[in-house]
């Protein structure tokens, strides 16, 4: 079978996307092969070699990003797999990019532009707080009952049970994140529903709710940039590490399996930095 029948063959039970994308990739192989060998690929000799030799020219000569030679790869491996062919090769490492972490000043805003005196602007309030000031997932505060929040005069704390992984665990509330919740519970509309955060209607919020309302909340208070409830979770962990929070107690406040979960929120800031030089 040369390698036009492999390819037709391997491809037509694929959807028509991936066919169509897979389809680019093998053909651009070919003629790369061509190029560099003087002949159509063989998909019963293909080797690990000739595939290293691609991925090393598509990462200098074309210089394209890890996901883009990821994609060919998998056409690849797909059509030799479908051959019975297992292809031991790995594409470059794909670099998470830093998590953006908002300012103190920008912080400051977005809670500015979600107060209000009405249950919707105070419910807007506590799940800001509970993101940026506790760390919270979006999943786990849509997923918080109002058994879950235990409320003193001096401290108070969230229970969460449907962390990742299904663990549960207890994050300690600050002042400001406890002012909040008081705020709206007490004028929290007394819907059946279990759920702590709620719609108009009463029906509890989805992840997608909060990601709206995160991201109208940010263009109100004039943030530049891409908002997130993970921005917000990043905020608060990098507060954290500026604060002097070791790693080990940030790791069980977010939730973290491991202590390399946790390393990838410890990127210092333009400040951090700055303010480590000139102590040098």
């Amino acid at each position: 079978m040369d390698w036009r029948e492999a390819m037709e063959s391997f491809l037509a039970p694929l959807s028509p996307r991936t066919r169509e994308r897979y389809r680019a990739a093998l053909e651009e192989f070919a003629v790369w092969h061509r190029g560099t060998f003087g002949e159509a690929p063989d998909p019963a000799l293909l080797t690990d070699l000739e595939v290293r030799d691609y991925v090393a020219f598509l990462q200098g000569a074309r210089k394209l990003s890890p996901s883009s030679i990821h994609l060919r790869l998998s056409a690849l491996r797909g059509l030799l797999r479908s051959l019975g062919r297992p292809l031991r090769v790995k594409g470059p490492r794909t670099q998470k990019p830093p998590v953006r972490a908002l300012s103190a000043r920008e912080l400051g805003r977005l809670l500015a532009a979600a107060e209000g005196e009405d249950w919707i602007a105070r419910r807007n309030a506590a799940i800001l707080q509970l993101m940026a000031r506790a760390g919270l997932r979006v999943g786990e505060v849509i997923a918080l009952e109002a058994e879950d929040i235990r409320l003193g005069e001096r401290s108070g704390w969230a229970v969460i049970r449907s962390g990742k992984g299904n663990k549960r665990r207890e994050v300690p509330l600050n002042a400001e994140v406890r002012a909040a919740l008081r705020a709206y519970l007490e004028a929290r509309p007394p819907f059946p529903s279990p759920r702590l955060f709620v719609s108009r209607t009463g029906a509890p919020l989805s992840a997608r709710d909060v990601q709206r309302l995160v991201a109208a909340l940010a263009r109100k208070a004039r943030i530049e940039g891409r908002v997130t409830p993970h921005t917000l979770r990043h905020t608060f962990a990098t507060r954290a590490v500026e604060k002097g929070v070791d790693i080990a107690a940030l790791s069980a406040l977010l939730g973290h399996e491991s202590l390399a979960a946790t390393s990838r929120y410890l990127h210092p800031s333009r400040e951090r930095l700055a303010e480590a030089v000139e102590g040098i």
